[in-house]
């Protein structure tokens, strides 16, 4: 599987830049200039794939995560991480690089077979009678329709739809010949229509998709569910490595989970990672930090 070198393409915030500046690469000394951040984040992803393509997937990985923990998500950056996690076996997190890649572009047809590849790669994994349905999100109609269009793109369609609509209906109040006020009267309720169904997408992307609550199971053996969020609990079931869950509640730092087949625990900090919430990587580590 071949990885992006084009650039990262971030949507780059200040506040993240300014802290890469400061904790990441500190001053080297009072009267030092400040070199620019967007540069030095490039820099840790180039390097982080020369990492990649040397086979050196645990610097990679240092290196992309050291990215992600600061917020900085791109579908470069994404799916460059996908492919370090599944070289070094983690697929549970290459997963969840992938999920979330999906969620920023949801027309990336490359990433959508990248994702299915791994998932199969999980389920060929699993031993005989495990069963690969909890690999698969299960997701309503309207939920799957918006969630293969980019919200800025919905919005931008709602925007014009609406000028639209009340442009139609606006020159039909001024229209003289009776042939143009019809057709005016035709293409007003049908812009009005589109009109609707932006806005329901709309409002299912930024419902929907964060009522979801849906997560990965990433722990690299089988996570231990517990009935409780501690150690001491007993287990509950065991969810495995690759599946969709949906988080339904959490207490320091553990989160209660329910599976596709209804059963419901608590896994650990670390175990998890949500696909449109919080990014959480538990191993991760700034680049070049010491061990």
């Amino acid at each position: 599987m071949r990885f992006r070198i084009s650039d990262f393409g971030f949507r780059i915030w200040l506040p993240a830049m300014m802290l890469f500046v400061f904790v990441v690469l500190g001053w080297k000394d009072s009267k030092s200039e400040i070199r620019n951040p967007k540069s030095e984040i490039g820099s840790v992803f180039a390097a982080a794939n020369d990492e990649l393509a040397a086979g050196r997937h645990d610097g990679a990985i240092a290196g992309y995560e050291a990215l992600l923990v600061l917020g900085m998500e791109s579908p470069n950056l994404l799916y460059n991480a996908a492919v370090a996690y599944r070289r070094a076996g983690m697929l549970g997190r290459a997963i969840l690089a992938l999920e979330r890649l999906l969620v920023l572009d949801p027309r990336d047809a490359e990433a959508r077979r990248f994702l299915d590849d791994v998932r199969a790669q999980v389920g060929r994994s699993r031993p005989r009678g495990a069963g690969t349905g909890g690999l698969f999100p299960r997701r309503g109609l309207l939920h799957a329709a918006s969630g293969r269009l980019r919200e800025a793109e919905v919005a931008a369609a709602a925007v014009v739809l609406s000028f639209l609509t009340f442009g139609l209906l606006f020159a039909r109040r001024f229209a003289r010949r009776e042939a143009l006020r019809l057709g005016l009267a035709i293409a007003a309720p049908v812009s009005a229509v589109l009109l609707a169904v932006a806005c329901v997408l709309l409002w299912s992307k930024a419902a929907l998709e964060a009522d979801a609550a849906e997560a990965v199971i990433i722990a690299p053996v089988a996570a231990a569910a517990r009935e409780g969020p501690s150690t001491e609990s007993p287990e509950s079931f065991r969810p495995a490595e690759g599946d969709i869950v949906r988080v339904v509640g959490r207490a320091g730092g553990w989160s209660a989970v329910l599976d596709e087949s209804g059963r419901r625990g608590w896994v650990a900090p670390g175990d998890v990672g949500e696909i449109f919430g919080p990014l959480v990587i538990p191993s991760g580590q700034m680049y070049g930090a010491p061990p």
